[in-house]
């Protein structure tokens, strides 16, 4: 299955449930061993596709956006609006008061205000 030598890999929600920091290192890494692949990688997670070389976003099965993410950030695209959303989701989950963010650590559990960086 881990093949370095291949030309095509297709990574289907590979890194789901894991928070945001971990999920940016594994991608790093896989981009690494298939450096010389064209990795198609499917992901709910908009925001980890801003350093892709291309991005498609597609809806209802076709695609409705070819293009290099920062070109895509530039215009007023799909692309742009769904990391937008993203971000104020995310943004509004994280800093509402009706949270409790507990974290458990070295198995102690307690309550803390996370950072940006512990966002999903």
């Amino acid at each position: 299955m881990l093949r370095p030598e291949v030309r095509l890999v297709i990574l289907d929600e590979p890194f789901r449930c894991l928070d945001r920091e971990k999920r940016r290192t594994l991608l790093e890494r896989t981009s690494q061993y298939w450096q010389e692949a064209t990795l198609l990688f499917i992901s709910h997670y908009v925001g980890d596709t801003q350093t892709f070389y291309r991005v498609l976003v597609v809806e209802e099965g076709r695609v409705v956006e070819d293009e290099i993410p920062t070109k895509l950030m530039q215009q007023d695209s799909r692309y742009r609006a769904l990391l937008e959303a993203e971000k104020a989701v995310r943004q509004e989950l994280w800093e509402s008061a009706q949270w409790r963010h507990l974290w458990l650590e070295k198995g102690r559990l307690s309550e803390k205000k996370p950072n940006d960086k512990d966002c999903i």
